[in-house]
């Protein structure tokens, strides 16, 4: 696998990326013109882009001082074809070759693993496919959606890095009017010698359209013992519903414990469009998610859920962001956290409402469940509001584990740890069951069992 290796820094410094080596990796890629141009557009952008300090408030309680950003981008790969998967790897992929769903998108290490789509839903004008196929055969069509209406290369400096190796990812356009009843499933796997991922998801809904897309990510963590070498994923999201249509829009992050998981992600939705975004999130040692809707068009609903479970010394942090632009909206979101050990995690919510948006109905609430005395959860909603015909409300709390129901259940005969157990799943129901795929959610609640002990 050939490496091109950029001359390091002590710190990060965007000068150190040559247009040259974003030329062969665009060309290694296989991009057509106008790709290889936007990443140099966005080069430039990264360049021009001031690192996130702790000075700035959304990264004030975010410390990266041992995340090594520069040694990463110095033995960045040139895209090649998938890495050796490791028998969890396998099996993870194995999931997703057999999947009983209309359409199968799999990357492993950014390469295409899997992809298929039934013949009955390709007849209807539906593109379900990864961003290199999408490049060459919808050009003209995902250049002008690709980072130009929801996430742009200006917003943020992990937007522009990620506009510069974007690279795998989803790529879905449902036509108007069409209606895919089962979910569709994407996942990503990175393999133990892979150093950063670059996954791209774009999802287009026209007109009166209705679809669902379930997406898993995952890769292996260290080896108890072994020192980690530190993974990058820089992924983007990007939603665009349209007039009257309906998508439901699930991601499970499961990374293992070397992975430093930074995300962009944002949704625009049209007139009468209605958005369900369950989010999860369980692995990686860091994870920076910035989550937005955009409520554009009137009688827009957005319903946002996630669930979140931290240990060890793991750190997630969750910003997120309700806009209300066009009047009659709704939106209701609901993050549930569970934390042990010294697990941190940072939920910093913001419902605004634009001047002329009357008669919206938004509300945020953050949920936090401390399994022991170490562990840290910081709860921040927010509200903007320049309309004065609104509902807006919040809430936020952080507790413990009660000691009645684990009494209750201790007394009747049940082990401390399934007592436990019992009750996390119970606090995290309400969200896990609006996933819309009994495999999925046995799948993230065997997870959530493996950390409870």
């Amino acid at each position: 696998m050939a490496i091109v290796t950029l001359k390091p820094a002590p710190l990060v410094k965007s000068g150190e990326l040559t247009r040259e080596f974003v030329e062969a990796y665009a060309a290694a890629a296989g991009d057509p013109a106008w790709l290889t141009a936007r990443r140099l557009e966005a080069l430039r952008v990264f360049r021009d882009t001031p690192a996130p300090q702790r000075t700035d408030e959304l990264w004030r309680r975010v410390d990266l001082t041992a995340f090594k950003l520069d040694q990463i981008l110095a033995n960045i790969q040139l895209p090649a074809g998938p890495g050796d998967l490791d028998a969890d790897g396998q099996r993870f992929l194995d999931l997703f070759t057999n999947a009983d769903a209309p359409g199968v998108i799999a990357h492993v290490d950014g390469a295409l693993a899997v992809s298929r789509l039934d013949t009955a839903v390709r007849a209807q004008g539906v593109i379900f496919t990864d961003l290199q196929w999408a490049a060459e055969d919808h050009a003209a069509w995902l250049e002008r959606h690709l980072m130009t209406k929801c996430v742009k290369l200006t917003d943020a400096y992990f937007a522009a890095l990620h506009a510069v190796f974007m690279r795998g990812g989803v790529v879905l356009y449902v036509p108007k009017g069409v209606r895919i009843e089962q979910p569709l499933r994407a996942a990503t796997w990175l393999t133990a010698g892979q150093r950063a991922g670059f996954n791209h998801t774009l999802i287009v809904l026209d007109e009166g359209a209705q679809a669902t897309l379930i997406e898993e990510f995952a890769s292996v963590s260290p080896a108890k013992g072994e020192p980690p070498a530190q993974t990058f994923y820089n992924g983007v999201v990007e939603i665009i519903v349209g007039k009257n249509a309906q998508l439901d829009y699930v991601s499970i992050q499961d990374w293992g414990r070397a992975v430093w998981n930074f995300t962009n992600e944002r949704a625009h939705l049209h007139e009468g469009a209605t958005l369900h975004w369950v989010a999860g999130g369980v692995g990686s040692r860091y994870t920076k998610s910035a989550i937005e809707v955009d409520l554009l068009g009137e009688r827009a609903t957005a319903l946002l859920s996630g669930v979140f479970f931290a240990d060890g010394r793991q750190q997630l942090h969750y910003d997120t962001q309700q806009n209300h632009v066009a009047p009659a909206c709704k939106s209701d979101l609901l993050y549930k956290n569970a934390l042990r050990d010294d697990a941190r995690t940072v939920w910093r919510g913001n419902i605004r409402v634009f001047p002329g948006a009357q008669k919206t109905d938004a509300y945020q609430a953050n949920r936090n469940l401390q399994l022991s005395s170490r562990s840290r959860a910081d709860s921040i909603p927010g509200l903007e509001i320049e309309a004065d015909d609104v509902r807006c409300t919040h809430g936020s709390t952080v507790g413990r584990l009660e000691e009645e129901p684990m009494f209750y259940l201790r007394s009747r005969g049940v082990p401390e740890v399934e007592a436990r157990r019992l009750i996390v799943e119970g606090f995290f129901a309400p969200v896990i069951e609006r996933i819309p795929l009994e495999e999925t959610r046995q799948r993230l609640l065997a997870e959530i069992a493996g950390k409870i002990g």
